[in-house]
């Protein structure tokens, strides 16, 4: 399985060096400019991993993050800051449901491996829904298979005792 990534910053030298980084990788790799783009892009292909800076024109990297988590539950999100502050630190880690916060400019090996062990994770966190029955239903109205209610009509309702 290929997993897929999505790069945004508003920087392309950034967004250019980051693919370049991750080259050797065997990622389907995609980018955007800026969060409105990365929603664009998001809305029309699977995405396991989003890396987003978090200062750009328009949306900030964790307002996009926090989207993310409530549209796109399963994707693992990384922020990179080049003005890192505990305040953005801690809505990021609040509101985006991030899996990694990083300071710009960081090591490349650094982030290659928390982007490694980011679609490990949510291959993990899919596998456990998927055993669980606990697949997050889609923001558009449809509905997943339905779970019986062992207390609904028609069903017969034991005691321990019995």
């Amino acid at each position: 399985m290929t997993h897929t990534l999505l790069l945004v910053d508003d920087d392309e030298n950034v967004v250019r060096g980051l693919a370049r980084a991750l080259r050797g990788q065997p990622y389907r790799i995609y980018t955007a400019k800026s969060a409105e783009e990365a929603m664009w892009v998001l809305k029309r292909q699977t995405i396991d991993v989003i890396v987003t800076d978090e200062w750009m024109p328009g949306l900030l990297g964790t307002d996009l993050l926090a989207w993310v988590a409530e549209h796109y539950p399963d994707v693992m999100g990384i922020v990179l800051t080049g003005r890192p502050s505990v305040e953005t630190a801690i809505r990021a880690i609040n509101e985006g449901a991030i899996y990694q916060f990083f300071v710009k400019p960081c090591k490349e090996v650094d982030l290659a491996i928390a982007i490694r062990k980011a679609l490990e994770r949510g291959d993990e966190l899919r596998r456990t829904r998927q055993l669980l029955d606990l697949s997050p239903q889609p923001k558009d109205g449809v509905q997943g298979p339905a779970t019986p209610d062992p207390l609904a009509p028609g069903k017969p309702v034991t005691s321990p005792d019995t």
